[in-house]
């Protein structure tokens, strides 16, 4: 039975890359890369707004594994800290990896929670006048503002056109393959979808060793100064924890879900500061007064894509 569902996966796994490989083929797509630009010099002063976790968290066992479920009675405030700690571990983990960036001047997490406690700010989901003010007060250049749009499960409208576009082209490849036998094409996409990608983009997977614990976090960059306005932002997803990082835990801590959150909540912040490293800097103004938006490319729907 292990044998049949490992030989499954693996074939599953082919099938999406060679219908990955047909569309881009059928559609003449491809993606375009920008030269990293050199580190600004004068290095960039950046700080980093709260962080907020807008994903729906329903109840506390969809984002961290207990010994114990926890009683209704202590469900509410318990949910409530364990959203707070990983807001607060999302900020001081994109200053951390912003900070080991060449060319920028980040404002030490710490000192960022003194000056929201100064300005009396609230500790989550900052008004746009409140991140100028913080950013202002920590004489930033630009301030980072991050959201964690899904945590654990990815919702229905960022994978349901890039899973249209898929099933679309797997069945080309699958019907070809069956000689369009019916019964053959049924089969294949009731085990992809129930077996694949339902456990997959809802969460909870372990295939072969990588875990899927999806996370999203989209940043927005605010530029101050005379020409104040967003001038960047970008998605990152996590979809997969590999085997090899998963191994760095304690047999017993790698199945947790707060263990493989954290793990792709850390490696997307890690993706997003290396690409604002290549990609942010000052803009200059427009006509209208507002600052020029550094343009972004990506082969969208496919940024989801799991294999």
């Amino acid at each position: 039975m292990v044998d049949s569902r490992a030989a499954f996966h693996q074939s599953r796994a082919h099938n999406s890359l060679l219908a990955f490989t047909i569309l881009v083929l059928l559609t003449g797509c491809s993606v375009l890369q920008s030269q990293p630009l050199p580190p600004p010099d004068p290095a960039i002063t950046i700080v980093v707004a709260p962080v907020s976790l807008e994903a729906t968290i329903r109840k506390s066992t969809q984002i961290h594994s207990f010994d114990t479920a926890p009683t209704p009675e202590d469900e509410p405030l318990l949910k409530k800290q364990l959203v707070e700690a990983v807001e607060l571990h999302a900020q001081r983990r994109l200053t951390e990896q912003l900070a080991k960036q060449p060319g920028f001047t980040v404002i030490p997490f710490e000192d960022t929670q003194r000056l929201q406690e100064q300005l009396n700010l609230p500790e989550r989901i900052l008004e746009e006048r409140e991140v100028r003010l913080l950013a202002e007060q920590a004489k930033a250049d630009i301030a980072i503002v991050a959201r964690i749009t899904a945590y654990g499960s990815v919702p229905w409208k960022y994978w349901a056109a890039g899973l249209a576009t898929e099933t679309l082209v797997e069945l080309i490849v699958v019907g070809f393959a069956s000689g369009w036998n019916p019964a053959a094409i049924g089969g294949y996409f009731a085990i992809d979808f129930l077996l694949i990608d339902l456990p997959l983009w809802g969460g909870g997977a372990y295939i072969a060793g990588w875990a899927f614990r999806p996370v999203i976090v989209e940043v927005e960059a605010v530029q101050l100064g005379s020409c104040p306005g967003a001038i960047w932002n970008k998605q990152e997803e996590a979809i997969r924890v590999p085997g090899k990082t998963l191994d760095e835990y304690p047999p017993e801590e790698r199945k947790r879900k707060n263990i493989q959150l954290r793990v792709n909540l850390d490696r997307a912040m890690e993706e997003i500061a290396e690409t604002a490293s290549e990609k942010l800097r000052l803009q200059p103004c427009t006509e209208r007064g507002q600052p020029m938006k550094i343009r972004r490319w990506s082969l969208w729907p496919f940024s989801l894509w799991p294999f």
